[in-house]
């Protein structure tokens, strides 16, 4: 094994270790959505899962090497496989892989499911499942449960789809939805094709808008789950959120900066390249610039927050710049969890990817990419960072994770009132008056 391979284990460490599992079936949902079932290759049932909670997937592709990818687990707990349904994009490295290329057999590497985007406890309110696209694939898992193991759960389905041809899990839904009183299900189409026919193969012709919804489900007392494209989730959270749905009632699956889900439209994303390896430099000894000292003045630097944490994730180094930016003292922070400058609503998230790169010894942040995350103040304020991250690793093995931050909060704001601003000189523009000083 090299220290970069996945580290795979026996069920000694359930819940951290990677097993391997088998492709054993394709079938295709739609012209774009193909379902794939997953085996344990050892033959031993796989780790439990919650509806709702998402695969980490390692594929062993020729030419590509090894790539990691999350998917969604489309169908409810059946104690044999896994199934995952997938979109394939026309720039999908993996998708494209498992679609055309993948023959059944195919091995996987699979950490356990993990996510805490899952239906509630309690059945004591309703539960409206609002998806579109793919994003319907976790969704289907809730409601096989429910149909199944929770009889009392009233829950409204509604999904968006272009048209039929893309639509995935039509009749199983209908057929689901069927067996009980208290489910619903509402289908929009956003571009009906001559074929579609309102009442049986859709139910209402789109856009969804956020007043169709609130007809359409009981938002006031709802548990609300939203998964979908960043355009279609930009559409609903913050709109139900600002409709006054308290934000622990308002759940959704999205991969990003919390500022890209709130905050204006972001950029198209460059594509990454294949970042080479970074040598092991030897500094110049003889004048004085060793590996030992010019870590030391980064670590003593309080420009930035250089902060290590075990595999625990609790802390064991906290510089001058993290007592700076965050407010607690080295005293304070050492030997805390890295809660204390998390804001509440993010810690889950955060968690499964760390505890995910603690298993794979993999990081999608370590190779000049940057994160962009909301931090917590000492004093409670919120904060806007950029963060890169390094493992520290014995043998293979992850022993912990250094994290170099930066506070970019007043760039931030500043930003957002510039982009204020000339949104305002635009409006004022089109109305014929004078742009606001």
């Amino acid at each position: 094994m090299t220290e970069n391979e996945p580290r795979t284990e026996g069920n000694g460490e359930a819940g951290t270790a990677l097993r391997r599992f088998t492709l054993v079936s394709k079938n295709p949902e739609s012209a774009i959505i193909t379902s794939f079932n997953l085996r344990p290759a050892d033959g031993v049932p796989p780790a439990p899962h919650s509806a709702g909670q998402h695969l980490t997937l390692f594929a062993d592709i020729p030419g590509k090497g090894r790539v990691k990818r999350n998917y969604s687990i489309s169908a409810a707990p059946n104690g044999e496989t896994y199934r995952i349904s997938v979109k394939r994009e026309a720039e999908g490295l993996v998708s494209r892989w498992l679609h055309d290329e993948a023959p059944i057999g195919t091995p996987l590497l699979i950490a356990p499911p993990s996510g805490s985007f899952v239906l509630p406890e309690s059945d004591e309110r309703p539960v409206v499942l609002l998806s579109a696209g793919v994003g319907l694939t976790p969704m289907v898992a809730m409601l096989e449960t429910a149909v199944t193991d929770r009889p009392n759960l009233a829950v409204h389905f509604i999904h968006c789809a272009q048209n039929g041809t893309v639509h995935a899990f039509r009749d199983p839904v209908r057929a689901l939805v069927a067996r009980r009183p208290n489910l619903s299900s509402t289908l929009v189409y956003s571009r009906p094709e001559p074929g579609d026919e309102i009442g049986r193969d859709y139910d209402e012709a789109g856009p969804l808008t956020l007043d169709r919804l609130a007809a359409l489900a009981p938002l006031d007392e709802a548990e609300i789950y939203v998964c979908g494209p960043l355009r279609f989730l930009r559409a609903f959270v913050p709109g139900l959120a600002a409709r006054g749905v308290p934000m622990e009632r308002l759940h959704y699956e999205f991969f990003g900066g919390v500022e890209d889900l709130f905050g204006d439209p972001p950029a198209e994303a460059p594509t990454a390249g294949t970042a080479a390896p970074v040598p092991a430099y030897t500094a110049r000894a003889a004048a004085g610039f060793t590996r030992e000292t010019i870590g030391a003045t980064l670590i003593d630097s309080a420009a930035d927050a250089i902060i290590a944490s075990d595999r625990a994730g609790d802390i064991v180094l906290w510089n001058a710049g993290a007592a700076r930016i965050f407010g607690f003292t080295e005293a304070e922070a050492l030997g805390q969890s890295l809660d204390i400058i998390i804001p509440e609503p993010f810690r889950a998230r955060h968690w499964e990817g760390y505890h995910e790169t603690v298993a794979s010894g993999e990081s999608r942040y370590g190779a000049g990419d940057m994160l962009a995350v909301p931090g917590l103040h000492k004093d409670g304020r919120r904060l806007s960072l950029e963060f890169t991250i390094a493992l520290m690793k014995q043998e293979g093995r992850v022993t912990g994770m250094v994290a170099s931050l930066r506070d970019v909060t007043a760039r931030f704001e500043e930003t957002k009132a510039l982009k204020k601003k000339l949104a305002a000189a635009e409006e004022a523009a089109k109305a014929g008056a004078s742009p606001p000083a």
